[in-house]
């Protein structure tokens, strides 16, 4: 499995005793609420044909971003996980808060009382051109990314982050070849003489218009609302950390940080509060080897499975899924009044062997654009333990079934 693997959590990291982690983090990156007063919401693609076509779908509740909420019980909420983050990191560690025009001056202030103005490194700028254009004011296509140290004894190698070359606006310097062919330009300024190699490796500023946003075609789109693009977290997480280190994210979202993570051999802690999160994350990691920590779902679903021996393995079936009667008649669909029967409502699964209180995972089934169909079996060693499915539908349910029974 690729990656060193980490921690996913469904937890609010605010009321979570992250004790343990304290002083072990060696990058903290936050993309929290930005204030906005909105209620989000997933667009949940269902069944083989959803996946397919996008032609069936089902819209949920992903988080509530403050509505109605004051602005003093947001700024609460930011200098609350502003300081977890400071307890968790090295000393050699650093911060990311990626905010929009909303908050991020009042989170500067509070990142300057937390974490000490000498520790502000950069107030990155990501540009980008999605979205409307507005004709009452200039078009705000640009978030914010604050970068602190814990320390200035901070960890930072950009060489590890090179970018593409900017448009040349250097020709106003002489260009010369050198003896071993090497193509140069120079400019003298104040009595010295400043000279650039073309081939030299070009690394970004503090304005980041490289990274575009997700298209809506983009074939990592999860259907999770502000899910952010994977090179923007590789740039952080590169540029701050070497391999094995521990990255964190406090409100994973999507899971983007810990894919990120993973796909830099770094470990990960990823928590939120959202099933939909969790449910989503859980499936873009499912070939990464970690650890989840989530309660299981109060729903009096029914499940037909299989578990048929073999040589060297038992095959596990999966039959059939069925939710209570009504379960989303409550919920916007696409096409309007969509019935959703059966394994259509079955996102995700995972066959194992459960120990003790701990169910190991050896094999997994989900859903993706590349792969709409569910595979019906899977394949568990015989090994010692009890053989157990874990199943992940679209409303974010997680039941856990034994061989005899729902645990």
């Amino acid at each position: 499995m690729p990656g060193p693997g980490g921690l996913l959590m469904l937890s609010d990291a605010l009321t979570t005793d992250l004790s343990s982690f304290f002083g072990t983090v060696k990058c903290v990156y936050l993309d929290p609420p930005y204030y906005t007063g909105d209620r989000f919401s997933i667009r949940m693609r269902v069944g083989e044909e959803g996946w397919a076509n996008n032609s069936r779908l089902l819209t949920l509740p992903a988080y509530d971003d403050f509505a109605g909420a004051s602005r003093e019980t947001y700024l609460s909420f930011l200098r609350g996980i502003i300081t977890l983050s400071h307890k968790l990191l090295t000393d050699d560690g650093s911060f990311f808060l990626h905010l929009d025009y909303r908050a991020s001056a009042h989170a500067r202030l509070l990142c300057d009382e937390i974490f000490g103005e000498s520790n502000f490194i950069n107030d990155i700028i990501w540009s980008y051109q999605t979205g409307g254009r507005s004709k009452r004011y200039f078009s705000r296509k640009h978030d914010t990314i604050l970068f602190y140290g814990k320390t200035p004894d901070r960890y930072f190698d950009i060489t590890q982050v090179p970018s593409r070359r900017k448009k040349d606006h250097n020709n106003h310097m002489k260009r010369q070849v050198d003896e071993k062919g090497r193509s140069y330009r120079s400019i003298q300024s104040g009595g010295k003489t400043y000279t650039y190699y073309d081939d030299e490796p070009s690394y970004p500023d503090d304005v980041w218009t490289d990274v575009s946003q997700m298209q809506q075609r983009d074939p990592q789109r999860t259907g999770y609302p502000t899910q952010k693009p994977q090179m923007l977290l590789d740039r952080i997480i590169r540029c701050c950390t070497k391999e094995d280190d521990l990255v964190a994210d406090l409100m994973c979202g999507s899971g983007t940080t810990l894919v990120s993570a993973s796909a830099n051999n770094r470990r990960f802690l990823g928590l939120d509060t959202s099933p939909h999160a969790l449910s989503v994350s859980r499936k873009r990691l499912h070939t990464v080897g970690h650890h989840v920590l989530a309660p299981l779902s109060d729903v009096s679903a029914m499940v037909d499975a299989g578990v048929l021996p073999g040589i060297g393995f038992y095959d596990v079936d999966l039959n059939a899924y069925t939710l209570p009667s009504g379960a989303f008649d409550s919920l916007e669909t696409t096409p309007k009044d969509m019935p959703i029967h059966g394994l259509d409502a079955v996102d995700q699964w995972y066959a194992g062997l459960l120990s003790d209180t701990t169910f190991h995972v050896y094999a997994s089934a989900v859903r993706t654009k590349q792969s709409p169909a569910l595979p019906r079996t899977l394949k568990v060693p015989l090994l010692r333990g009890t053989v157990g499915i874990m199943i992940i539908d679209v409303l974010g349910n997680r039941t856990f079934w034994t061989a005899s029974s729902q645990v």
